[in-house]
């Protein structure tokens, strides 16, 4: 599982290093590919099986169902595969960059079978609507089955 929370700087050539943490996560089941998209005012990095199980899920999605058709449309139209190269870094394709406004400072999530990559600003942000919201976050998860 891919849990915890990083810093990374964004090189010159658009690359991070992905935390040793997440790094043996990956190669230890075998990923050198993951799979990008933006969603969330993030850029969330699937490995290259996981993401091949969510596009078969959603190719069972119906073609008649509008939110179905405008998820798939949004998620799916900004997937790039990335390669991990020999130093466990990931060059982030630019168009995912401009749609996350990332610059140099990025906060790294493992978000369980997925990591997801902020800008600074935007996580520093999205952690204050979380603190606001929480009482009502925590009543939603507790309708979703888990209790905290």
């Amino acid at each position: 599982m891919l849990r915890g929370h990083f810093e990374c700087i964004l090189d010159d050539k658009g690359r991070i290093k992905i935390p040793s943490k997440f790094l043996e996560t990956l190669r230890g089941s075998g990923v050198n590919t993951l799979v990008m998209t933006f969603f969330d005012q993030s850029i969330y990095a699937y490995p290259k099986n996981t993401w091949e199980e969510l596009e078969s899920k959603a190719l069972n999605l119906p073609l008649t169902n509008k939110s179905a058709r405008r998820f798939k449309r949004m998620f799916f139209s900004s997937a790039i595969d990335v390669n991990l190269d020999s130093q466990g870094r990931i060059t982030i394709p630019q168009i995912l960059r401009q749609l996350a406004n990332i610059e140099k400072n990025i906060v790294v999530l493992g978000n369980l079978d997925h990591i997801e990559l902020w800008s600074s600003q935007n996580w520093l942000q999205e952690m204050d609507l979380l603190r606001q919201d929480e009482d009502k976050l925590a009543q939603e998860i507790e309708s979703l089955g888990i209790k905290l």
